[in-house]
């Protein structure tokens, strides 16, 4: 039996990738941005995702806490001199999501009963890149106006789209959020605009408490990005930019490959028709 028997997640995809891999049992600590499924919601909470608590950490007598490499550095250092295995991922592509579930289920010991798993989500994103053959539409994804900030080549989520049948915007450097000016939007001239938000006339999702701004990009409709200069751009002009839900393509876990087949059959195959 795995000694890894009491596991706390910092990290929304990385409590998906748990259930996914079959170790809800072993799921002791969970923050209040682990929303999915709605079962890890009833687990014990730390803290948020940017900000877990040590002392709550601690009183659950973890025996591995899977945390984000870059954000939980602090508290990761904290647990580990407290003599707590941590575990750190940052995943920047999709590739690294495969990885980082591979190696959850090694230390866990239950790599070789997951192993068809994760095989078979490799294999639904290679079908992806095969269907992808015949062309690529041209598309940009917003994830923030003001200023306008796109995923870089060194996000998951510009990986995921290219994966997904997406010709991107090619960026001088490999920053994992890049500053776009307009220009820059219209010269590249996208075929298809995404951006997290909500369809006309539909209610806004209720903000997260880890939210601050006051009016964040998911509460947008497309009437409310559209700027006079992008009147011209492709996109915009035969009406395909879409709102998506966050969960789409937001989070580096099993739920990006259900996401990237979903944008490619419902956006970026059509565009090409």
């Amino acid at each position: 039996m795995s000694r890894m028997q009491r596991i706390v997640s910092l990290v929304p995809s990385f409590t998906e990738m748990l259930y996914f891999l079959g170790l809800e049992e072993r799921l002791t600590g969970v923050t209040e941005h682990c929303d999915f499924p709605e079962e890890a919601k009833t687990r014990a909470k730390v803290g948020t995702f940017g900000q877990p608590r040590l002392t709550r950490i601690l009183a659950l007598q973890p025996d591995l806490v899977l945390a984000d490499a870059a954000l939980h550095k602090a508290v990761s250092g904290d647990l580990k001199n407290a003599g707590v295995e941590v575990i750190p991922f940052t995943p920047v592509s999709v590739d690294d999501i495969f990885w980082v579930m591979n190696e959850i289920a090694q230390v866990c010991d239950v790599e070789a009963a997951v192993r068809p798993l994760i095989d078979s989500m490799r294999e639904r994103v290679e079908q992806l890149g095969r269907k992808s053959g015949h062309g690529r539409p041209r598309v940009f994804r917003i994830m923030s106006m003001d200023p306008i900030v796109a995923p870089g080549p060194g996000s998951f989520q510009y990986d995921a789209l290219q994966k997904a049948g997406a010709q991107m915007m090619v960026f001088p450097t490999k920053d994992p959020y890049i500053k776009v000016a307009p220009e820059q939007i219209i010269a590249f001239d996208p075929e298809v605009v995404l951006f997290c938000g909500v369809a006309k006339g539909q209610a806004p999702p209720l903000r997260c408490k880890g939210c601050v701004a006051k009016r964040p990009i998911c509460q947008r409709t497309v009437d409310d990005i559209i700027r006079r200069e992008w009147a011209q751009i492709t996109a915009f002009r035969e009406n395909r930019v879409y709102p998506i839900p966050c969960h789409t393509i937001c989070r580096p876990g099993p739920r990006l490959i259900d996401g990237m087949e979903k944008l490619h059959s419902r956006y970026f195959y059509v565009t090409l028709k």
